[in-house]
């Protein structure tokens, strides 16, 4: 078996058809019908079924590919590497942070000319250390809390990843500016009763409250969306909130309003830690340092690397 039969077989299960990925593959179709038999006969079963109709996988087959694919996927993987060389990528995920969109912004425009892929991903908590686990981005923004610090810092030693403190930050309620409570001066729970609350993330009001508050006080029963612009358009046509946490000056869009969310207690929550995330066996270089130093300027923290 080689990797040029497990190419061809991609393509052909990709094309459905010997014919079109012959033409595909830059290869005459004796050739490639020749190459797939001594494959099928070295494995010792059919990988495709052919018909008049074209040309698909059989079940083993198909398992059989699956297995080829990730073996084929890995050794693009290193061709582009090692051989090709390596592209130049950057890529951040986030949870909803102006702070982080502006410091990336920054960073696109200092290295725009260096030939780099960019990204920058906002998502839920899971999902920015799944990305940064998997190395698809370099540097993730979260934030942990007395209530989701255990599983936070359980799932990144899990993945390898360690956690870097940035700031202490505030709890607040996010609010259209034409909302009844925006003008005040603080908000607790009570006074936010009589509106909706909306989230993308259902996940994240556990971190703000127990589960017996998110219980009392019908936060379970949030107007979920998939998007944060469609957040903001129920904020503002149902006079409806949410929660985030972070730095009070951050927040520039000139229709919405942060205000401090009161405890239980009637107290003001300060009971978050900004951090950032990194891989444990990755060196950060100067660009994710240069970042990390864009974050610390916008928000006024001490400790620069560059």
């Amino acid at each position: 078996m080689t990797l040029q039969q497990i190419k061809y077989a991609i393509g052909i299960a990709s094309c459905k058809s010997f014919n079109k990925a012959s033409e595909k593959l830059y290869i005459s179709q004796p050739s490639l019908t020749s190459s797939i038999h001594d494959l099928e006969d070295e494995l010792g079963f059919p990988i495709f079924n052919r018909t008049s109709r074209g040309t698909n996988l059989t079940e083993k087959g198909g398992r059989f590919l699956a297995d080829a694919k990730k073996l084929y996927d890995e050794y693009e993987s290193l061709l582009k590497k090692y051989v090709v060389g390596e592209k130049k990528t950057f890529s951040v995920s986030a949870l909803y942070y102006a702070f982080a969109r502006k410091a990336f912004v920054k960073i696109v425009k200092e290295y725009s000319g260096e030939g780099y892929d960019f990204a920058f991903c906002e998502k839920k908590a899971s999902l920015v250390i799944a990305d940064v686990a998997l190395g698809k981005s370099e540097i993730g923004i979260l934030y942990l809390s007395d209530s989701n610090r255990e599983s936070i810092l359980k799932s990144l030693k899990s993945n390898n990843i360690d956690f870097h403190h940035l700031s202490e930050c505030n709890s607040f309620v996010y609010l259209h500016k034409n909302h009844p409570l925006a003008k005040k001066e603080s908000v607790s729970l009570d006074e936010l009763s009589p509106y909706r609350f909306v989230t993308f993330d259902t996940d994240d009001v556990k971190s703000f409250f127990s589960d017996d508050v998110i219980e009392r006080y019908g936060l379970n029963q949030a107007i979920t969306v998939a998007d944060r612009a469609t957040e903001l358009n129920l904020l503002k046509t149902l006079d409806g909130y949410t929660f985030l946490s972070g730095v009070f000056a951050e927040e520039t869009n000139e229709d919405f309003v942060l205000v401090p969310l009161k405890n239980l207690d009637d107290g003001l929550c300060h009971s978050f830690e900004l951090g950032y995330i990194t891989k444990n066996d990755v060196k950060m270089n100067a660009l994710c340092q240069s970042y990390i130093d864009a974050i610390r300027r916008i928000l006024n923290i001490e400790g620069f690397v560059c």
